[in-house]
């Protein structure tokens, strides 16, 4: 029959006694266990109230937010951040240029944290927030690029 492949077994072998088998392990970020998981979220610690409070938020703004998270389930913590630069990118909080922001996080009680990771959802659009593991903890929403000024055009 024409255009039918022939199907050929897998071949395996047995590693040796007390050896242990080969696996191909995926590229994954440095000290990162869990690099090549799907990202997923937490809202425990979101501010509600401050300058970038969730409670600035539109219904349809809200509605495309969360399309973009969803989105970003599908991605696993490697394919976000190992870039350096979109979509996914991890400050030092001490870096801060808006110090509005580290007074805010103090308000908050998360003074403790030293890395502040952000997403980009298109434009000056940003999450802020804590990536532990492959959970980002969402603090802050962003429309207008204040936490970390950009001098880029049109970002």
């Amino acid at each position: 029959m024409a255009g039918k492949r022939k199907q050929v077994a897998a071949q395996h072998t047995t590693p040796a006694k007390g050896a242990k088998p080969f696996v191909r392990s995926a590229v994954v970020l440095p000290g990162e266990d869990t690099s090549d998981k799907r990202l997923s979220w937490r809202f425990c610690h979101v501010d509600r109230d401050g300058p970038w409070g969730f409670d600035k938020v539109d219904a349809v703004t809200m509605h495309d937010v969360l399309d973009k998270l969803a989105h970003f389930e599908t991605m696993t913590v490697n394919e976000i951040f190992n870039h350096g630069e979109e979509p996914g990118k991890h400050y030092d909080v001490a870096n801060l240029p808006n110090p509005t922001s580290r007074d805010r996080l103090a308000e908050l009680h998360l003074t403790d944290m030293t890395k502040i990771s952000r997403l980009r959802l298109g434009g000056t659009l940003r999450l802020y927030g804590f990536l532990q593991e492959n959970c980002f903890h969402i603090i802050w929403w962003d429309p207008d690029h204040e936490i970390w000024p950009s001098h880029k055009r049109n970002t």
